[in-house]
């Protein structure tokens, strides 16, 4: 049902310059010249301005006005003036007026002329314009409700442009200041223009494909978590077994930034690994680790009985346990692992450099030292055991197993050239089991 609203406010301006002059004010930058403040502070009586504003209620609320002789969005029009900088005057004058139905019409009056200066297809304008709405207590809903849908609309046309470019190298300066600017907003709002975005490639690109490109989707690395885990969630990826692998490593090239820690909040850390595989889960989170040789369901590392080597020895859950240190490191700085041990004196598994290089060759050089070793983890595709490489070199891969290379007892680990790790695979791969339950 419709009611109307009848003002009759007087200018304060001399007759012999008329209306016309008035609105050529329009341009000034004085909030003293604004038509609108003129309008509403007037208190002479020279012209008489009759508004009639009717405000239809009900989830399609609209406005409409009669020119009689002017309308309340010619006076928004002229005070704005194709600079959509100065709607924020105008939102702000509206919090002068006294009538409910009137700050209604002046919210619709500026949302028509947004759309009428094409701005609706910008979602940085939309965005400010509707944190400015948000922020005042007497917008109606459903105005509010079509500015944020809109607003998640055209966010999502525009963050689909790379997803289309032939080249992932191209730069799109607009997606970079929208990404950058959704960065003050709370989370609600990404996920919203997420999906709407995931809804518009996903029926136009190869799951694969956008998989690919979100990789590099935004430098914020919350950004990239939340894309990422809300991409997992599409039923488009359940069945999609290429696509689902290319995500995974996705969060894990995320995990291995320096600052995701610090700057993901935690329950959305819990949210990325709870969709790894158990490896990736125990490096990342475990405080402690035991390491089994694939080959041998006895062959637990940890010192040998009689040397400081290090050997593969029956399950002993006290000393095979490791603590787990992370670090990064390398031209990459890239994520890498230390192992050392409370039983045996904080003694780590320690690599000794070797410049032994022939073919097929062992190197029985697994120490346990005071000194730190970091290692690389390269994750297998049973999502349950890892590969160690030596971080300094990257040139050596450790090993155990081959009952050939044991001596007096003593079942020891060795380290074989990192380039034949394929052909030794069952030797070189090591079953990784959280054992942050025991206490020393």
């Amino acid at each position: 049902m419709a009611f109307s609203v009848c003002l009759v406010l007087f200018l304060a301006l001399p007759l012999k310059h008329g209306l016309g002059l008035f609105i050529n004010s329009s341009s000034s930058n004085s909030s003293n010249n604004s038509e609108l403040l003129a309008i509403l502070n007037a208190t002479n009586l020279s012209v008489d301005l009759l508004l009639r504003i009717d405000v239809m209620t009900g989830e399609n609320a609209s406005l409409t006005t009669t020119e009689t002789p002017l309308s309340l969005e010619s006076i928004i029009r002229a005070e704005i003036n194709r600079d959509w900088e100065r709607g924020r005057l105008v939102l702000d004058l509206a919090s002068m007026v006294r009538t409910v139905q009137l700050k209604h019409a002046i919210y619709e009056a500026l949302w028509l002329e947004l759309q009428q200066m094409q701005q609706i297809y910008n979602p940085l304008k939309l965005l400010d314009f509707y944190t400015e709405l948000e922020q005042l207590s007497d917008v109606p809903p459903p105005l509010l409700e079509k500015v944020y849908q809109a607003l998640v609309q055209s966010s999502a046309q525009l963050l689909s442009a790379p997803f289309h470019a032939s080249s992932q190298c191209a730069i799109f300066p607009l997606v970079t200041q929208l990404l950058q600017r959704l960065t003050l907003s709370t989370l609600d709002y990404l996920k919203d223009i997420l999906e709407a975005l995931f809804n518009v490639i996903l029926a136009l690109e190869s799951n694969l494909g956008v998989v690919q490109r979100l990789g590099s989707f935004s430098d914020n690395l919350t950004q990239l978590t939340q894309a990422n885990l809300q991409l997992q969630q599409r039923p488009e990826l359940q069945l999609d077994e290429q696509a689902h692998r290319a995500l995974v490593q996705n969060l894990r090239t995320l995990l291995e930034q320096s600052t995701f820690i610090e700057e993901v909040e935690y329950a959305l850390q819990q949210q990325v690994y709870a969709q790894l595989p158990e490896a990736d889960r125990i490096l990342y989170t475990a405080q402690k680790v035991c390491l089994r040789n694939v080959s041998d369901a006895y062959g637990y590392i940890y010192e040998c009985p009689q040397t400081y080597l290090i050997c593969t020895n029956a399950h002993d859950p006290r000393k095979a346990s490791y603590n787990l240190q992370r670090g990064h490191g390398g031209l990459n700085n890239s994520l890498q692992f230390a192992f050392y041990s409370s039983y045996w004196n904080n003694h780590y598994i320690f690599l000794e450099p070797s410049n032994h290089t022939a073919p097929n060759a062992i190197i029985k050089n697994i120490y346990s030292r005071d000194a730190i070793n970091w290692w690389y983890a390269v994750i297998q595709e049973d999502g349950t055991s890892v590969a160690l490489f030596d971080a300094a070199t990257n040139s050596s891969v450790l090993c155990g197993g081959d009952q050939q290379y044991w001596d007096t007892g003593e079942e020891h680990v060795y380290t074989r050239n990192a380039e034949e790790f394929a052909n030794y695979r069952r030797e070189c791969v090591w079953r990784i089991e959280d054992c942050s339950y025991i206490e020393k």
